[in-house]
């Protein structure tokens, strides 16, 4: 009754195209309250990051192209995706708590988006499963949830339409890190590992996880992007109607191997009995299973990287400023672009001068040694000083000793 009472102050914001109303809390503190509505302003790269993907996975020739907003909070991400991305035509809000509700209502106003906006306050399930039935699939839903998105991957696999897409975040993850292994074996049928590349195995078997339901429902999942950062995981997906595919899944699954005494890791299809390091015999530690496939759709990141490009070179023409900065979601695309995606671990230039015992070298000059003596390697989004090479550990050091 108190939250009911009580006055909030309010403050407009402006993020990409749109300007949000939001509680003044939210962009004053460091930890944005979940009263009256929640908004994390530090999650507009996560948002730009989605504007991006939607924008350049549509197919042009597709009719009655519709969002929704499972979890909308004050309606961001679905008033920018309104906004943004004028080839949607129908935009779904949905919120449990009325004030938020309420407030993406009053943000489509603000941003002229409201005569393609429907509001629903219903509790997720429930909300797809009656308002977005089999004969009304959605083309692109989002599911955001506070915590983990395992108990909602039925219903949002049932509402989407075939060959749509699905875009989950994933924030527990402590528990996909392998801080709480029991937690994270119950809710995503893996098993964790917690090393320094523990965000991209938590990653990988969140896409697990989901394409084990899907296969269950007769649905396969193709990953179209995929990238964590500190408390959040986030993976985009599309869905499609396919019993053959989805009878093929295990071929998309395996088991990272990694001995916790000297840092060798190995990827295994099949799940295997105890086995010891090759390099230093200790016993080594599985976690999955997990994604072991690839992760990112080349040729949507090759279509965002030209449309910021366009954008770049018409900004640059009109401001008279000369050169512009570099744009932050042009490097991390940059790196996308580049990525090795289907290996599913990486390594960090750090681990090395701790092992080899000297000083870090500079990633790139780690990754151009390793190119220059035959092998594959790239940077990658999942760590600012991570690389991912084809190379095993033993080749790598004997690679980096020559530097």
């Amino acid at each position: 009754m108190e939250r009911k009472n009580a006055a909030y102050e309010w403050s407009k914001i402006r993020e990409g195209e749109v300007t949000l109303l939001v509680p003044s809390q939210a962009i004053a503190q460091k930890e944005p309250p979940k009263f009256p509505a929640f908004f994390n302003p530090a999650a507009k790269f996560n948002r730009d990051i989605s504007i991006l993907i939607y924008r350049n996975y549509i197919d042009q020739s597709r009719k009655n192209i519709s969002f929704v907003d499972s979890m909308c909070g004050l309606g961001a991400r679905g008033v920018r995706v309104g906004k943004e991305i004028p080839q949607i035509q129908k935009v779904v809000f949905n919120d449990y708590d009325m004030i938020s509700a309420q407030t993406a209502k009053v943000n489509t106003i603000i941003n002229n988006v409201y005569h393609k906006s429907d509001f629903y306050t219903s509790e997720i399930c429930s909300f797809l499963s009656s308002r977005v039935n089999f004969d009304n699939r959605a083309t692109i839903i989002d599911l955001d949830p506070f915590g983990t998105p395992a108990p909602f991957l039925d219903c949002i696999l049932r509402a989407v339409e075939n060959d749509g897409m699905i875009s989950i975040t994933a924030t527990d993850t402590a528990v996909l890190q392998g801080v709480y292994p029991r937690v994270c074996y119950r809710k995503y049928y893996g098993i964790p590992l917690r090393t320094r590349y523990s965000l991209e195995i938590g990653t990988r078997l969140l896409l697990s996880c989901t394409s084990l339901v899907a296969s269950r429902l007769d649905l396969y999942i193709n990953p179209i992007f995929a990238h964590s950062y500190r408390n959040y995981i986030r993976i985009y997906c599309k869905v499609s109607k396919s019993n053959y595919l989805a009878n093929k899944i295990s071929d998309k699954l395996g088991y990272i191997l990694h001995c916790f005494e000297c840092g060798y890791r190995e990827l295994m299809k099949k799940s295997p009995s105890e086995i010891n390091c090759p390099l230093c015999q200790k016993k080594m530690r599985m976690g999955g299973p997990l994604w072991i496939s690839h992760i990112f759709e080349k040729n949507v990141i090759l279509k965002i990287l030209t449309g910021i490009l366009e954008s770049e070179t018409r900004m640059t023409q009109e401001s008279n400023l000369g050169k512009l900065d570099m744009n932050p979601n042009k490097r991390f695309f940059e790196i996308a672009s580049r990525e090795l995606d289907h290996i599913p671990y990486h390594y960090n230039s750090d681990e090395f001068g701790k092992l080899m015992k000297n000083s870090t070298h500079p990633l790139s000059k780690i990754i151009d040694k390793l190119i220059i003596d035959g092998y594959n390697a790239s940077p990658t989004i999942f760590s600012s000083t991570g690389f991912k090479t084809e190379a095993n550990l033993r080749e790598i050091k004997s690679s980096l000793s020559n530097l």
